[in-house]
């Protein structure tokens, strides 16, 4: 990764942590006692400024209930499709739900083995 793509991607996560941390009304001061790390750090993060470790990053995850991935690249774009088949699992019960699961997952496997040459 290029300089300029880091300091970009710093740019990007710290602006993410900057709207979480303000769509929950939290202080940098809250968020830094929950990160155990000084609200100067915050700020910096938020200004991208300031790289994290991956021991931060995952607490911020956890802290804000959002995974690495949406923490580092954003939000997804909405896929209808994938959606729907999420909304219609969740509404199986437990067992249905782990057969449809081993189902969806068998499918998988015989698209890769069809779609490979002998």
């Amino acid at each position: 990764m290029e300089d300029f793509e880091k300091r970009q991607m710093m740019k990007d996560v710290g602006a993410r942590v900057y709207a979480l941390r303000t769509a929950a009304n939290m202080s940098r001061e809250t968020l830094a006692e929950r990160l155990n790390i000084t609200p100067q750090y915050v700020s910096e993060i938020e200004q991208g400024k300031k790289c994290m470790n991956m021991s931060i990053f995952a607490e911020l995850g956890r802290v804000f209930h959002r995974g690495l991935d949406e923490l580092a690249w954003g939000e997804a774009p909405a896929d209808p499709g994938l959606d729907g088949l999420v909304r219609h699992l969740r509404e199986l019960s437990p067992v249905d739900r782990d057969m449809a699961i081993h189902i969806l997952h068998l499918t998988f496997r015989s698209i890769q083995e069809l779609g490979r040459e002998p």
